[in-house]
């Protein structure tokens, strides 16, 4: 199965694909899996002193935050420290205003429709912190559109690594108690035991069906796993995954 792929916030194409360079060779042992990585839209510029993290330039972010610096939104996000035993959404909300307004979500969609009209063989979506809120958004798009306009759905199932919930249409993130439609296709949640921003991959599991929904606990931060038996069971885990959306 081939994956449209999205990097996270100030990062780009290029950059996700190495970071997924080990997971990409074990699933290509057997063709199970590909990915096809694109860049967002919009530019963007890494925190002075974080290139290493978020990779060589240039960079590019999803969203438009409207009013919003993004190195201000940034430094709210790495600095927060919420009560761990607080909902995930309840930390979220503290950590991003939930009045927070999209600009581009419009075009975001119209993006991705591109990309998958471009690109017939993608059947999958996997994303990665900011990216992985977009996927699950389109996830949400593909719902809606099937629904009002009868268009069939493309994405038969995801991959999110730290993710985020999906955005609302015009602002702020939907959260579980907002709407009673999940996102129902299968999916995997990688998340770190160790984030700092855990209660977002929280939030957009919640969001997500329980009985196509899995957890994938990597033990880590706010990263994409590279090395050691994990990357193993890491690829396993997508490939029954898949299997799974295949006899859907």
């Amino acid at each position: 199965m081939r994956f449209l792929s999205l990097h996270g916030s100030l990062s780009s194409g290029p950059t996700f694909d190495a970071q997924l360079g080990p997971l990409q060779q074990n699933l290509a042992a057997d063709n199970a899996a590909s990915f096809y990585f694109i860049n967002a839209q919009l530019y963007g510029k890494a925190p002075e002193g974080n290139e290493g993290f978020f990779g060589p330039p240039p960079h590019y972010r999803w969203l438009d935050y409207q009013g919003v610096e993004t190195e201000a939104l940034h430094q709210s996000v790495r600095g927060a420290r919420g009560n761990s035993d607080a909902p995930a959404e309840e930390l979220l909300s503290g950590m991003i205003p939930v009045d927070i307004t999209w600009a581009n979500h419009k075009d975001i969609m119209e993006y991705l429709d591109k990309k998958l009209e471009e690109n017939p063989d993608i059947e999958g979506i996997c994303g990665y912190s900011e990216g992985a809120s977009i996927a699950s958004t389109y996830i949400l798009h593909e719902q809606k559109m099937e629904q009002e306009h009868g268009r069939p759905r493309r994405i038969k199932c995801g991959i999110f690594f730290t993710g985020l919930p999906p955005i609302d249409e015009k602002k702020g993130y939907i959260f579980a108690d907002q709407r009673e439609e999940m996102i129902d296709i299968q999916s995997i949640h990688v998340i770190g035991a160790a984030d700092p921003f855990r209660c977002g991959a929280d939030s957009l599991y919640n969001v997500c069906d329980p009985d196509t929904a899995q957890f994938f606990d990597t033990g880590k931060g706010h990263t994409v796993p590279r090395s050691g038996p994990i990357i193993t069971e890491l690829g396993d885990a997508i490939r029954e995954m898949i299997q799974r959306a295949k006899e859907e």
